[in-house]
């Protein structure tokens, strides 16, 4: 049985369970494998896996700062908040908010302590069901708004109607809701295309073997970049 923390970076169009799987396909079915912070399929980047022992500590790096590379579009919103849902509002009035207007947003409504309610396509449980199946199958349900903390939301790049922000958050932060509410808060509308996860706590996505290499044939380099717990 290996013990440690394995850092992956997560090519886009796999669950993070599909990394799961592949490393049960190298370490053995015995093997205990776990992660820390799930990804969606769309988002790429920092995935913390936790092998044998290590999976006692999921609770606490659950309890550190992630920090997200986002890129937004201006001018409609999806009912999964990202470019992979159907359009539900589009902006008929053709706004086009400035960098200074969307600074000033965020400001009031994007950072430290606030409140939100996570997206209806979420793993979320409602009555013992995870929230995207009841969405997927077009059944009325509301979730509760839950406390985060955004510590950073800067704009990187904005060249109407894209936008590139670097969010730095608590965990249990939807980052495409974040988006999401600020197209709200606009009038403009917003939906993520692309997003990110650049670090946990000290852990970064520079250090990570792409999930590309978790091959069979790759184990020995694999196992070379176990982290000791």
């Amino acid at each position: 049985m290996i013990d440690g923390i394995l850092q992956v970076d997560k090519e886009e169009g796999i669950t993070s369970y599909d990394v799961i799987r592949r490393l049960k396909g190298i370490l053995g079915k015995e093997q205990k494998i776990g992660h820390a912070g799930t990804l969606d399929p769309l988002a790429t980047g920092l995935l913390l896996i936790l092998l044998g022992r290590a999976t006692k500590m999921e609770r606490t790096i659950h309890s550190y700062e992630k920090v997200y590379d986002v890129e937004g579009m201006l001018g409609y919103s999806t009912d999964t908040q990202d470019i992979q849902g159907g359009i539900i509002k589009k902006d008929r009035r053709a706004v086009q908010p400035s960098k200074e207007d969307i600074e000033k947003v965020i400001d009031s409504y994007f950072l430290g302590q606030i409140l939100q309610t996570p997206p209806q396509y979420s793993a979320k449980k409602v009555g013992g069901r995870k929230a995207y199946e009841l969405a997927r199958k077009g059944q009325n349900f509301s979730l509760k708004p839950v406390s985060i903390y955004i510590s950073q939301f800067e704009i990187v790049e904005y060249k109407y109607p894209i936008i590139k922000c670097r969010i730095k958050c608590s965990s249990g932060t939807y980052v495409r809701t974040v988006i999401n509410d600020l197209g709200e808060k606009l009038g403009s509308y917003a939906t993520v295309r692309k997003i990110r996860r650049v670090s946990i706590g000290d852990f970064n996505v520079s250090e990570a073997i792409p999930s590309s290499q978790l091959t069979l044939e790759n184990k020995e380099n694999i196992l070379r970049r176990v982290i000791n717990i």
